[in-house]
């Protein structure tokens, strides 16, 4: 008799677990554009958000978001070879990233990436953008796709 009761007790625990709280999931995946005279830049987000529901209210919540930073140059590649001083940044309302190089500018140093839990952008974020260059400086906003220029 005792193995018959262990037996339905744990499935009917579980049971009662699974009916009595739910999870959400949204998901917030954008494209932010802008460009400046000499620069242009993209960030692709993948993110989502689940909220955990238990009798009507939200009792939890777990974000996770994957994400790329692109900055083109609009002139000749190989002009990039040329410069001796350069430095980029990036913010947005979530966080952001920056990269200081002395030397010859590389391309892959043109490209930023990551994925972690916790904030992200949303689609009314703007994020801004500053490229400096021997010398020369350019500020520029990277908007969702959705919003236009």
């Amino acid at each position: 008799m005792k193995k018959i009761v262990r037996a339905l007790l744990l499935p009917g625990v579980m049971l009662m677990l699974l009916t009595s709280c739910n999870t959400e999931t949204t998901h917030f995946n954008y494209t932010f554009k802008g460009e400046s005279e000499t620069w242009s830049a993209v960030y692709e987000q993948t993110a989502s958000q689940k909220l955990i529901i238990k009798n009507d209210r939200v009792k939890d919540s777990v974000s996770s978001k994957r994400y790329t930073f692109d900055l083109h140059y609009k002139g000749e590649q190989s002009d990039l070879g040329e410069i001796k001083q350069f430095k980029y940044s990036y913010k947005g309302t979530s966080g952001g990233g920056s990269r200081t190089e002395e030397g010859p500018v590389r391309l892959e140093m043109l490209h930023s990436g990551g994925d972690g839990s916790g904030a992200f952008e949303w689609e009314d974020s703007v994020i801004k953008v500053n490229v400096e260059w021997d010398g020369h400086s350019e500020e520029f906003e990277l908007k969702n796709e959705k919003q236009g220029k």
